[in-house]
């Protein structure tokens, strides 16, 4: 038998075992304290590669050399003001910021004031009462080459340094946000950081005191948490060098310790709790031991197997956030089952009973500390709880059979009717971002920050981008036919995108001469106040686009004045009305990311421009289910547009939010794959370890009624009671997970019956009773451990993890403590013999 040999073997090499372990841990510590470095952070890397949304990002990145700088990806400065006061305070605090940044060396560097500002405000948005918000688009100078996510934390200390200055000397009160995609991310990446090390502690701390309370020992409450630390580390340089290859999300490195500390923990603490059960049966250290990694070696590695399957078989995945999650948890696991394998029956075997300490084996012993005392109470009374429950189990098998289908049935059809959550965004975001967030959400169109796009490529170009070799003066040129590009669009495409309701704002190109005449054409302005056209078409111009087209304006009026400084306004003014097209409509669509085209590869930056981008904001958030409704709506106007426009040849739609319906569309189909592979390599595998035909399927069948349980009661605690929504990812992840995870109880309490049945000689029944006395106080710590492992998850500041924390700690506290004490023994009972019917070879050595 391999245990037996792997027993002996530690026991004669048990040094040299713990000196290898040593040896990984002295390698590893660089690596893992690198492992943060290859974590992925930004959810529009969450689709492969060949994905229609994807694709669209290439495209952009391709041919919209300044795409980086349109709203989905700028930081965005959110100001919330009480009242018209508080609204002329933000404009001042925008002037403010503009002046203090262009005159700071490095800001004047880092930003963009080609347009005359780096700060670009938009239009305010104001609420019934008076208050609202003024959004602040930032401009990176593309020329710097700043990683915007990782100049967030100096880039909101400048803002606050600025805030500070500003309210001392004016009194302002207003409040000040900086969010936008690349704040999301970086908050998001620090938020991730500040819940595992709020996380972590906690369950580091739960696992000590738990196990030192089982045990009564200050050793024995270190050695399993130590253990799963060594495995821990090695395992973090295994994830930095997988990151070097794959794109690991953070999610990983979140749940990984959690897992491992609650999964590790209890495959340690059944071996040490088997070889203190073997010791105080009399037998001497050696065979203690030996029995131990014999008996409770087999039921780890099984149960270590199981979990090692729910997390690999999400390895063939077409995403990489599931599928590099799924390797590296495996990966995880795996270690954690070798070092409980290995490096704990080595520590045993060096300071045997001692790790007991300040206990002994004699202090079990007739009179003993440990049969006196409080001690020997909760002992009693554990060994008489399970007593009870296994006699009443044997009683009343069909009785708790019946009342947990009849517990099942409703459970199944909340779960079968719940809906599920695509906004990953408010699921995860967290910090100053996500409350300048609410605010928008609260004022404006909440997907205005994080449009969606429509990028049509023309077969001829449309427009002719040229800068000129002597003043270096950009202007844009329209191709025949395309002098009214933009009304035809508004007019054609967009006016059917409007056709959803969700559909809040449609920007795409923007023509200054055709947006003039529309504005004398309204009535609502005098024609012969320059002043006002320009003032109309300001106001009158999309939210995603205004900024550009305020800062074009005053970029060409400042470089006329720089040239002419005896000009006056209305000459100014007038000016940019009749003649300021070209400079215009070149800032607002090159500069805005609106066309691309090949003048992005000449290197003067003239050129032709034959694709466009489209962008559509939502009334809700970009990532509601509503969303995700418009998304499909506007893929089938574009594909009717496309059909009766044969100048358009290939299109994309892509964004934030087409990606999360890409992901969960394709995740979705592949995870009913994903876990029917589960379920089955757990059926062959406890087929071949417990050599019988019904036992696997009533393993599975029993913790599939556990999942159906804890997916009802997430829903009735986040959305009936919180009023939140349960996130696509929670479901799917459930299922896999507690497969692995929610086995290990169900085979370490059939192993012991499997042992007594074939090693003792005992009846079905007598088996059934002996194993759940015996093992049941180690299953419930074991039980206790993981959950509150995973309970810690609830902690985290991010509602995803909340979610996945409560569910989790449920499924595995219902299975440890209900399904594994009362429900197994009950259907193992009515099952009777047949749970040992197996192939007649498999059992000849029984005989």
């Amino acid at each position: 038998m391999i245990f037996d040999r792997l027993a002996d073997t530690i026991i004669k090499h048990a040094k040299v075992i713990i000196a290898i372990w040593v040896v990984l841990l002295i390698v590893s510590v660089p690596l893992a304290l690198k492992s943060g470095d290859v974590m992925n952070y930004d959810m529009n890397d969450l689709a492969d590669d060949d994905a229609e949304s994807m694709k669209g990002f290439a495209i952009m990145a391709e041919y919209f050399p300044s795409s980086e700088t349109d709203m989905s990806s700028m930081p965005v400065l959110v100001l919330h003001f009480d009242d018209e006061r508080g609204l002329a305070d933000s404009i001042l605090f925008v002037e403010e910021l503009n002046e203090k940044a262009a005159n700071d060396p490095g800001w004047s560097q880092k930003l963009d004031f080609s347009q005359g500002a780096a700060f670009m405000a938009m239009a305010p948005q104001m609420g019934e009462d008076g208050s609202g918000i003024l959004m602040v688009g930032i401009l990176y100078n593309p020329a710097a080459e700043v990683n915007v996510i990782n100049d967030t934390p100096e880039l909101r200390s400048f803002i606050h340094g600025v805030e500070d200055s500003f309210s001392e000397l004016t009194g302002a009160d207003i409040g000040v946000y900086l969010t936008g995609s690349p704040a999301l991310t970086s908050d998001t990446s620090t938020g991730s950081m500040e819940d595992i090390s709020r996380i972590d502690p906690f369950t580091i701390l739960l696992i000590l005191i738990l196990v030192g309370l089982f045990f009564r020992s200050f050793v024995s409450s270190a050695v399993p948490p130590m253990t799963i630390g060594f495995a821990f580390v090695v395992s973090m340089a295994a994830i930095f060098l997988v990151g070097q290859i794959l794109s690991i999300f953070f999610f990983t490195q979140m749940m990984i310790l959690v897992v491992m500390m609650g999964a590790g923990c209890d495959y340690c603490i059944f071996i040490i709790a088997r070889y203190r059960e073997e010791l105080r049966a009399g037998r001497p250290h050696t065979e203690a031991l030996h029995e131990a990694v014999k008996w409770a070696g087999e039921s780890i590695a099984t149960s270590g197997a199981t979990v090692i399957i729910g997390f690999g078989a999400m390895a063939v995945c077409s995403y990489s956030m599931v599928s590099t999650m799924g390797i590296c948890m495996a990966l995880g696991i795996l270690i954690a089952l070798l070092a409980a394998l290995t490096l704990i029956p080595s520590i045993l075997a060096v300071v045997g009973d001692r790790v007991f300490w300040p206990s002994t084996m004699r202090s079990f012993e007739e009179g003993g500390k440990s049969t006196r005392g409080w001690y020997a109470w909760c002992g009693l009374v554990g060994r008489s709880y399970f007593e009870r429950s296994s006699r009443f189990t044997l009683k009343h098998a069909k009785a708790i059979v019946l009342v947990a289908i009849l517990v099942t049935v409703p459970a199944a059809y909340v779960v079968a009717e719940s809906e599920t959550s695509y906004d990953m965004m408010a699921a995860m975001y967290t910090g100053e971002s996500a409350e300048g967030m609410d605010y928008v959400d609260e004022y404006a169109n909440s997907g205005i920050l994080t449009p969606s796009y429509v990028l049509m490529e023309y077969d001829q170009p449309f427009a002719t981008v040229e800068i000129d070799p002597v003043s270096h003066m950009p202007s844009l040129t329209w191709a025949e036919g395309y002098q009214n590009m933009a009304a035809d669009m508004e007019s054609g495409l967009f006016s059917t995108f409007y056709g959803d309701g969700n559909v809040a704002e449609v920007s795409g190109v923007f023509q200054w001469g055709p947006a003039v005449q529309e504005a004398v054409m309204s009535g609502a302005v005098d024609p012969t106040r320059p002043i006002e056209i320009i003032t109309y078409v300001e106001m009158n111009s999309p939210a995603t686009i205004s900024a550009y087209v305020v800062g074009a304006v005053k970029a060409l009026g400042d470089a006329m004045l720089a040239t002419n400084p005896g000009l006056t306004d209305y000459e100014i003014n007038g000016y940019i009305v009749s003649n300021g097209a070209s400079f215009i409509d070149y800032v607002v669509n090159v500069q805005g990311g609106i066309i691309g085209g090949d003048y992005v590869r000449s290197a003067d930056g003239s050129g032709t421009a034959n694709y466009v981008k489209v962008s559509v904001a939502t009334v809700e958030s970009t990532m509601s289910n509503r969303s995700m409704e418009t998304i499909q709506y506007v893929e089938e106007r574009i594909d009717e547009y496309v059909a009766d426009n044969s100048a358009v040849v290939a299109t994309w739609v892509t964004g934030t939010g087409v990606v999360m319906l890409e992901v969960s569309e394709i995740i979705s189909g592949e995870f009913v794959y994903i876990e029917i592979l589960v379920v089955l390599l757990i059926l062959v595998l406890l087929f071949f370890v417990m050599r019988s035909y019904t036992i696997p399927f009533r393993s599975v069948l029993t913790i599939l009624m556990s999942i159906c349980w804890t997916l009802a009661l997430t829903h009735l605690v986040f959305v009936e009671i919180l009023g939140g929504e349960i996130m696509w990812m929670v479901p799917l992840m459930l299922l896999v997970i507690c497969l692995g995870l929610g086995m290990d109880y169900d085979i370490l309490l059939t192993t012991r019956i499997k042992e007594n049945v074939h090693e003792h000689g005992m009846s079905n029944d007598e088996a059934i009773h002996q194993a759940v006395v015996h093992s049941g106080s180690v299953i419930t710590i074991c039980g206790l451990i993981m959950g509150g492992a995973f309970g810690t998850m609830m902690l985290s500041s991010m509602e995803l993890m909340q979610e996945f924390g409560f569910a989790l700690c449920f499924a595995i506290f219902v299975d440890a403590l209900v399904v594994r004490t009362y429900l197994v023994p009950a259907v193992m009972h009515l099952l009777g013999d047949w749970n040992w019917k197996g192939p007649a070879f498999m059992h000849r050595g029984d005989e």
